[in-house]
């Protein structure tokens, strides 16, 4: 299953301990002051409850928006879930 909007502002709002109602969509990473360890911390959350790994860069920015963030990470996790698994386990 593709990653939500709710998944994302969930799992920033246990990593910056912010209230999960101070985000929109059109919250910026730089308004919630994301930086390079948070999306670490981000990577490691996405890749041990959904399977994603974000690998590099996104493309992101200070202005990229909960919104952006949210379609790419989706797009992600569908490609993730269409690859087979290589351990041979489901």
């Amino acid at each position: 299953m593709p990653i939500t909007y709710d998944d994302v502002v969930s799992i920033l709002a246990e990593i910056t301990g912010t209230d999960e109602e101070e985000f929109t969509p059109q919250t910026t990473l730089l308004d919630v002051k994301i930086d390079s360890l948070d999306l670490a911390v981000f990577d490691t959350i996405l890749a041990e409850r959904h399977g994603v790994d974000l690998a590099g860069s996104l493309g992101l920015t200070p202005a990229t928006t909960i919104a952006d963030f949210t379609h790419v990470l989706s797009e992600q996790s569908a490609s993730a879930e269409a690859a087979p698994s290589v351990t041979g386990t489901p």
